[in-house]
């Protein structure tokens, strides 16, 4: 069910189709989110934090990002949970103000003890605003049009990652510290933002079900593949700018492929509007997501210049649009009455464990052979998922259930 009148074949057939199939609110909720995205650069300099300036050592440093990142865990069950208590407004907007608030901690932080203190506190955080907003979308989307609107929600913070690189790169080289006070700040516009736009009368789950999605089979199948995906996608995120380092390609490279793979993203939305990878639950889009994800890994694994880094970006980007939108977009459909928030919620765990787990991989392997091994390795799984993704998405096609979530107002 869509948020207002416009034919949801609409949103298949024009490249605004998808905003425009949005209510009042969701479009808020999207706007809040690319504000918040934009100064939400600071995690990937807290080790730098705990090295540089509390004169931590790398192992230690890299504990403390372990623990936010399982923090993060429950953080995306806790979402789950308050969205069906008190409302998708309140959620989110209590998950940014946390992150403020232990932004601001860190900033301060003048003991590891304290850092430690944020960076958990963070990841308890950090979470809860991803089951609500997901939620909101599975709620106005169906069959034909939600791959294209998970898309919009996946290139929105694909776009707003670009204006995020840019504010680090000016800030991060005037005041470390400074990078977390606007982290916080932002949280803070984003929740103000949320507070205008969605309805004083909260959206809720007007039909309590009893399902729960550890008892899914066709759940745990897509849970699986989603896992070894996000693990797959974490592997790249984190050891791509230690390879090109390593193997001295210019750290300039790892900025201008992040702005490169975020244009591609954009002007890769027209996929999830192509019926053909839409039919079947969408198993095709996977085939084609993993193909592209295999072949950008293979690039790294290769590159020995920045062309070959800037060519797996942009291969990259476009299996990061299919296979984010249409998994997720699987979820929401397989996802009985009054359980959206509670599937998507359990789904997003897959990224806590490969938050966790991938630095992990990254530290025992990466030093091995020039990197190769490693990415070689990620390619394989990349392609084992190619045939797996596409079973189990034709075993988790059931009949489309009616949206859950009312939403309020327009």
């Amino acid at each position: 069910m869509t948020g207002n009148s416009i034919d949801g074949r609409y949103a298949v057939a024009h490249p605004l189709g998808a905003w425009q199939l949005l209510s009042r609110g969701a479009k808020g909720l999207l706007i809040a989110r690319m504000v918040n995205r934009v100064g939400g650069f600071s995690m990937a300099f807290l080790a730098v934090l705990l090295t540089e300036e509390l004169h931590e050592s790398v192992h230690t440093a890299g504990l403390i990002v372990a623990a936010f990142g399982m923090a993060t865990i429950p953080s995306r069950l806790a979402g789950g949970w308050l969205l069906d208590v008190i409302g998708p407004r309140v959620t989110i907007m209590l998950g940014l103000i946390g992150c403020a608030t232990t932004q601001f901690v860190l900033a301060a932080a003048g003991t590891t003890v304290v850092a430690l203190i944020g960076a958990v506190g963070l990841g308890l955080s950090y979470e809860l605003i991803e089951p609500p907003t997901q939620a909101m979308i599975a709620a106005e989307s169906d069959d034909d049009t939600g791959p294209a609107l998970f898309g919009l929600l996946f290139v929105s913070m694909a776009i707003a990652a670009v204006g995020a690189g840019g504010l680090a790169a000016i800030v991060a080289g005037w005041d470390l510290r400074m990078l977390f006070v606007i982290d916080a700040v932002s949280c803070l516009l984003c929740a103000a933002v949320i507070r205008a736009f969605l309805p004083a009368r909260e959206a809720r789950y007007t039909i309590r079900s009893p399902a729960q999605p550890w008892r899914d089979r066709r759940f745990l199948g897509l849970f699986g593949v989603a896992t070894m995906f996000t693990l797959v996608h974490m592997v790249v995120v984190f050891g791509m700018p230690l390879t090109v380092a390593d193997r001295r390609l210019g750290l300039w490279a790892i900025g201008v492929n992040t702005a490169l793979s975020a244009v591609v993203a954009v002007l890769a939305q027209p996929l999830l509007r192509v019926a053909a990878l839409n039919r079947g639950g969408g198993s095709l889009a996977l085939t084609v997501g993993f193909v592209g994800l295999m072949l950008s890994i293979s690039c790294i694994a290769m590159a020995h210049s920045a062309a070959l880094i800037m060519l797996s970006g942009i291969v990259g980007a476009v299996a990061d649009v299919l296979l984010m939108s249409h998994l997720y977009a699987q979820v929401s459909r397989l996802a009985p009455q009054g359980a959206a928030g509670r599937y998507l919620a359990m789904f997003g765990i897959s990224w806590g464990i490969a938050t966790t787990v991938a630095p992990l991989v990254i530290g025992a392997a990466l030093s091995v052979g020039d990197g190769v091994p490693l990415w070689l390795g990620t390619a394989a799984v990349a392609l084992v998922l190619t045939g797996a993704a596409p079973a189990v998405s034709r075993r988790s096609d059931p009949p489309r259930h009616t949206s859950a979530l009312a939403v309020v107002g327009d």
